[in-house]
């Protein structure tokens, strides 16, 4: 009896443990054994995209241009709950401190990605499903801008996101070359512009002409924690000529062409926004 039981349960246990290997085959090991997101994760995924691999690639004007360098600043993170905003830390990094975290994508692939794709919100699960908003600003706040941390490494160390200490760090950075024409270009650098100070060297004693700071207010629905954000570059170069201002837009006022556009585009359209179609602005 004990025998026959014993081969019953072994024959159980050999069947169950087959269909586990197959039912795992079938979904992919990564997603059985892939670390659940920390409380107060959220990820960012880059759309319309061109291509799978690397380098990024997005569609302007119906041709595909390769993304440089893509990467910005978002300070001040802020929850709305009840009606009332609360301010609220990141979770300190590599990539975060307190109040300052740098995303970085165009590096963000291949074998031995060193980009940064996701904030972490330093709130737990039960405080971020009360939450009805996010706010945040894509800007470094003045008290930080215009000093390069040392040693260099981020977020506000990163060499290539700091111009000097006059203007300050770049709070978004976009470098594209044409993919069949390395030679066409463009950029957008967004940062502090019309700074005043004795030398590209020293930093100004009061505000810039023109902060360009960007605040952004995006709703959430209660009891959802899992967010992710969709950024859309073809938006952020939305019906601007590339062929008509080669420059692009560096550390400019935001009252030239086409640096209007682009600041409009920033502001205006769905260039940042979730993934699903209940939380798109």
């Amino acid at each position: 009896m004990n025998v026959c039981f014993s081969r019953v349960v072994k024959s159980f246990c050999m069947r169950a443990l087959f269909l586990i290997v197959i039912v795992a085959g079938l979904s992919g090991c990564d997603d059985w054994f892939a670390p659940s997101r920390q409380p107060g994760e959220i990820p960012f995924v880059l759309t319309g995209l061109s291509n799978d691999a690397c380098p990024l690639e997005v569609t302007v004007e119906g041709q595909p241009w390769t993304v440089d360098h893509f990467a910005f600043y978002l300070s001040n993170p802020e929850i709305r709950i009840d009606g009332r905003w609360h301010a609220i830390a990141f979770h300190p990094s590599e990539w975060q401190t307190k109040n300052i975290a740098l995303l970085s994508f165009h590096n963000a692939c291949g074998e031995t990605p060193s980009g940064n794709q996701s904030i972490v919100l330093n709130a737990s699960e039960k405080l971020m499903k009360l939450a009805t908003n996010l706010r945040f600003t894509l800007a470094v706040p003045f008290e930080n801008n215009h000093a390069l941390d040392t040693p260099p490494t981020a977020p506000l160390g990163a060499p290539n996101m700091f111009l000097n200490a006059q203007n300050g760090h770049y709070y978004l950075r976009l470098d594209m070359h044409k993919t069949s024409t390395p030679t066409e270009t463009f950029a957008y650098h967004l940062g502090s512009a019309e700074c005043e100070s004795v030398s590209p060297n020293h930093a100004p004693n009061r505000a810039c002409g023109f902060t360009n700071r960007i605040e952004f207010i995006l709703p959430m629905l209660q009891f959802d924690t899992e967010l992710t954000l969709e950024l859309s570059v073809s938006n952020i170069v939305s019906q601007v000529n590339f062929s008509q201002y080669e420059a692009g837009c560096v550390f400019t006022s935001p009252e030239q062409a086409p640096c209007d556009q682009l600041l409009r585009n920033l502001l205006q359209r769905p260039w940042i926004q979730w993934d699903d179609n209940v939380y798109k602005i």
